[in-house]
């Protein structure tokens, strides 16, 4: 499988000369890699994504894969696999000729076509399904058929659109390890749009992360998660507390739930803002002296862990508690809460 690695360099495109759909995006992708693009809807990820395939041309910028510019040339002539949400799939077609389609248009044999069609159905994992036509597959079958019509020319590379968007919870998560396998095995880069965090979180290398048609961080999940580098990323990705803050100059702050410590530094009289994830918030012990009273408006039982919304004097708090533990708020109007400097992360 060929994999080449993708650059954008100061991508713009509007619609209607005022507004920017995609503002300035520039991003290097690895030969191999996975990234996702992530954000919510208007972000501009697709148009991103659509920019790429050549189905959408930038009203200014360049696209490079590899070593060529492709901004100018046709989608047929960009050697791109794509995958849409709807599948896209011939419905009087069996599933065979669905996925040497591709070839058909490129003018490959018949021999040839038959031979990397099973190969494209085996990587899949769907050997033994060429001769069934798409009525007769589940969701999750019919967006396999789709990913091997995209692989079956040897692309330079993968886009995938919301693949598994229609798809139930259970058979998602299926396919979400299914795609990292693919990826895996066969090495290609793919870029993913998606607005589910826990997708883009689980599969991929990297995460790009849009807002308002900008990218405001690309990094790995752990990145994205622990170390956001805006207010918009860390509230976006996952639970959050995010409390405004004063520094005091020596990794101390002034914040309403009192001064903070934190492993940062920041001048003094600074503004920021402080990263606090529910899940880093423990119920203190009696002996700890760092701890706070917490008042507890309500809980939400999850099995496996209690979310415990409630105040630190007038700053709203969020604290996930393992399952375990939930037994000890039973019934409970306040507790005492602790967290370590080192997990307040700062976003100056």
């Amino acid at each position: 499988m060929n994999a080449r690695s993708l650059t954008l360099r100061n991508v713009n495109k509007s619609y209607d000369g005022k507004h920017m759909a995609a503002d300035d995006v520039s991003l290097s992708i690895k030969a191999g890699e996975f990234v996702s693009f992530l954000g919510p809807s208007g972000s501009g990820k697709t148009t991103t994504l659509m920019m790429i395939a050549g189905f959408q041309h930038p009203t200014s910028g360049e696209i490079r894969l590899g070593d060529r510019a492709i901004d100018n040339l046709p989608p047929h002539k960009r050697n791109i696999g794509m995958v849409f949400q709807n599948y896209a799939l011939f419905p009087h077609m069996t599933v065979a000729d669905n996925v040497a389609f591709p070839l058909r248009m490129r003018g490959v044999d018949k021999a040839e076509k038959e031979r990397r069609s099973r190969e494209a159905l085996a990587k899949v994992g769907l050997q033994g399904f060429e001769k069934r036509v798409p009525s007769e597959l589940s969701g999750g079958q019919q967006q396999r058929v789709a990913l091997a019509r995209a692989l079956v020319f040897q692309p330079d590379i993968i886009l995938l659109d919301e693949p598994l968007g229609a798809l139930d919870k259970a058979l998602r998560e299926h396919m979400q390890v299914e795609l990292k396998r693919i990826h895996k095995d066969l090495g290609v880069t793919m870029v993913y749009v998606t607005h589910d965090q826990t997708e883009a979180m689980t599969m991929s290398d990297r995460i790009a992360v849009f807002n308002q048609g900008r990218i405001e961080q690309v990094g790995t999940p752990n990145e994205i998660y622990f170390a956001p580098k805006t207010r918009f990323v860390a509230s976006f990705i996952g639970d959050s507390n995010i409390i405004s803050a004063s520094s005091m100059g020596d990794g101390r702050f002034e914040t309403p739930v009192g001064i903070v410590e934190t492993a940062a530094t920041a001048g003094r009289n600074s503004k920021a803002d402080l990263l606090l994830r529910p899940e880093m918030i423990r119920i203190a012990d009696t002996a700890q002296t760092n701890r706070q009273p917490m008042k507890i408006d309500t809980t939400i039982n999850y099995g496996d862990n209690l979310l415990v919304i409630g105040k630190l004097g007038s700053q709203a708090i969020r604290m996930r508690v393992p399952g375990i533990d939930a037994r000890k708020l039973t019934g409970a109007a306040e507790c005492h809460v602790t967290w370590r400097n080192e997990d307040v992360h700062v976003i100056a």
